[in-house]
């Protein structure tokens, strides 16, 4: 196999986020390469960023690679063989790494979706985010340790912690019936590749239509008898696979009143630097 030092890097970066730093299965410390895909996830998440370069299957050892790259330049073309180490060569060096075989690498299942859809990326990512962090860490308490997205012609999005809430309504519909619970974790992890993924190309004829161009992503829910529920979310070179918590969730809209007994306007500004002084 043949790829630019720099493609790898870049692919390689982009999972850095997913990659275990500590697990009781030590092979998640590695990056599968495989079907043109460059894959890794810590068992609650998962990321695939297309290679169109990989023709071969192997594991990277992630982390001691991405060290090694940082060094190479990035219009180097390296060249991969596998055998029973991994051999990296390119011009002017060359390094090898004892390897685990890829088929002991957690299955990543292709998904059968039940619901799919395509909505603004940035108004479902920022969504999201913004309600993440009233996420309980209470593992006692599952379903409140991750975000929710209500069914509607209008998502709700909503996250608690059974002290605190928030919830945001957006303008994107996803033909779900059901709520879906997604791991803080795994909202975090999607938040920081959105940021970091190259954009698609935009359409539109004149500048004006470039810049008003919404950046979309795609989902995909799927439902797997005997396994856990899946959302997937896919956006320009990179896929994410997230487990969802199963369980019944608040409905958080209940707990606001429909009237509020009191009511100030108030410049944010001002109650920030109040509310900072106290």
């Amino acid at each position: 196999m043949q790829i630019q030092v720099q493609k790898l890097r870049d692919a390689l970066k982009l999972l850095e986020p997913v990659v275990p730093k500590k697990t009781s299965l030590p092979i998640l410390h590695n990056a599968l390469i495989k079907g043109g895909k460059a894959i890794a996830g810590d068992m609650e998440t998962f990321v695939l960023v297309d290679l169109p370069e990989a023709d071969i299957d192997f594991l990277v050892p992630h982390k001691a690679v991405m060290q090694l790259l940082n060094y190479v330049p990035g219009t180097e073309t390296l060249s991969i063989e596998v055998n029973k180490e991994l051999k990296l060569t390119w011009d002017g060096g060359k390094a090898s790494y004892p390897i685990a075989k890829p088929k002991d690498y957690p299955g990543i299942k292709e998904i059968k979706p039940k619901v799919q859809g395509t909505m603004d990326g940035n108004v479902l990512v920022n969504a999201l985010e913004s309600v993440a962090h009233y996420c309980s860490t209470d593992e006692a308490r599952p379903v409140l340790t991750g975000v929710i997205i209500f069914p509607g012609d209008k998502l709700d999005v909503a996250a608690g912690d059974g002290y605190r809430m928030a919830y945001q309504t957006i303008s994107a519909s996803f033909p779900i019936k059901e709520p879906l619970i997604i791991p803080a974790g795994s909202v975090s992890l999607l938040g920081s590749l959105w940021r970091h993924t190259t954009p698609d190309s935009v359409s539109g004829d004149s500048i004006i239509e470039r810049v008003l161009s919404k950046r979309q992503i795609e989902l995909a829910f799927a439902k797997d008898e005997g396994f856990p529920d899946k959302l997937q979310m896919r956006f320009g070179e990179v896929t994410v696979q997230a487990k969802l918590i199963a369980g019944e969730p608040p409905n958080f809209k209940q707990l606001v009143p429909k009237k509020a007994p009191t009511m100030v306007q108030l410049f944010p500004g001002d109650l920030e630097r109040a509310i900072k002084r106290l």
